[in-house]
């Protein structure tokens, strides 16, 4: 099974970032607050500052789901400070490098972790706050206006890093996925392709046996066998849908037949819709339901897209062949004389076709006369295995 967790954090990142953001505050409290003599007010607010902003860049690693929090505490508690300064005007000498880089770590998370519209308003208002800051707390000087450039760098720099780390990320899942994906059809194939063609050579020839010992005391006991095998025969094909199909697996249909095509056509007084006698008791499996779901919604979403001038839109339905298949019927008039529509390679009978292939029918979409345009679809019923469906005939019909 593929790794679908988030990869844990490079040991050697994290002693990095303490070491680094460690020595930034330990470097000011050596060299402002105790060699330099008693330091002013406005030099323990900003070192302080710092040092709690230390701390929310690391806790954000401990605590990854609360990145959103910890950026807004962390620019918040800067906007005071810068505050302070502007306000107060309290003595300091220009400083708070642990305090910028604690800042663009924190904005750097919120790019990477959080969703667009969060990491959006966190990231703008991350680089007003770091930019202004020096103005704010400093004297409008010419070092100070190099500080704040250089506090906006960083902000850039710690934007642009989030948003790497969150492509690669989205571009891992995306490679995940896809493997997954592939993994999952190439056993919905083998399924299809093996066990379910065994089944039914198995379903073919407990037939055929019924057929010859129709008069033997073993009848009883060949219908069971044959019953078993297309119970098992339905569960792979419901199976081999799911892994094709996994988003539709969660729509297959609970209620009856009839009641699927009628929520499938809706309320257009346009389409007429034509139900063989006896369908609401006709035995179906879930699977074809949900499917039958599909083919008339898809044809119909078709038929209104690409004919909008038809003045007839036939849904039918009917089962045929001995009850052995049920035929879905979907055909308009709107195909104007002359005109050449483009041959049924969309992306909704493509996946038509695959839903259909999974339960061994058939679709047709083309050209019904002049004007006309059907889509055709046969489905098997429950036990509905024929002789074309044997092993050494391939696929079902």
């Amino acid at each position: 099974m593929l790794p679908t967790a988030t990869p844990p954090p490079v040991r050697g990142l994290v002693i990095a970032e303490i070491v680094v953001l460690a020595g930034l505050n330990i470097e000011q409290l050596v060299r402002r607050l105790i060699l330099d003599g008693p330091a002013p007010a406005g030099e323990v607010l900003y070192f302080a500052a710092g040092l709690v902003l230390g701390a929310l860049a690391l806790l954000r690693r401990r605590f990854p789901a609360r990145t959103a929090t910890l950026t807004a505490s962390g620019i918040v508690l800067s906007l005071a400070c810068s505050a302070v300064g502007f306000l107060f005007e309290p003595a300091a000498a220009p400083s708070g490098d642990a305090e910028a880089l604690a800042l663009a770590v924190l904005v750097g998370a919120a790019c990477h972790r959080l969703p667009r519209g969060h990491a959006a308003v966190l990231a703008v208002l991350g680089g007003l706050t770091m930019a202004a800051a020096p103005v704010l707390r400093f004297t409008d000087t010419f070092t100070t206006l190099s500080i704040a450039v250089v506090w906006a760098l960083l902000w850039g720099c710690s934007v642009i890093v989030g948003l790497m780390l969150r492509d690669g990320e989205a571009r891992r899942e995306a490679a995940l996925a896809a493997a997954r994906d592939r993994e999952r059809l190439a056993l919905a194939r083998e399924l299809h392709d093996l066990v379910a063609h065994h089944i039914t050579g198995v379903v073919v020839r407990t037939q055929a046996a019924g057929v010859i010992l129709a008069d033997g005391p073993e009848q009883e006991l060949i219908k069971e066998i044959e019953q078993a095998g297309a119970e098992a025969l339905g569960a792979v094909r419901r199976l081999v849908m799911m892994l094709r199909s996994p988003e539709l697996a969660s729509q297959v249909t609970a209620g009856g037949l009839v009641e699927t095509i009628e929520a499938a056509v809706g309320d257009d007084e346009g389409v007429t819709v034509r139900l063989a006698d006896g369908l609401a008791e006709l035995a179906v499996a879930p699977e074809t339901v949900s499917t039958v779901h599909r083919v008339v919604l898809e044809s119909l979403n078709n038929a209104r897209r690409h004919a909008p001038d038809a003045r007839s839109v036939t849904v039918r339905v009917e089962p045929v062949d001995g009850r052995r298949y049920l035929r879905v019927e979907v055909a308009n008039d709107g195909l104007r004389p002359g005109r050449v529509r483009r041959s049924p390679g969309g992306y909704g009978l493509i996946g038509m076709a695959e839903r259909i292939g999974a339960l061994d029918g058939t679709l047709t979409a083309g050209a019904d006369g002049e004007r006309g345009w059907r889509v055709l679809a046969e489905l098997p019923l429950p036990g509905g295995v024929s002789a074309a469906a044997a092993p050494e005939g391939g696929a079902a019909r």
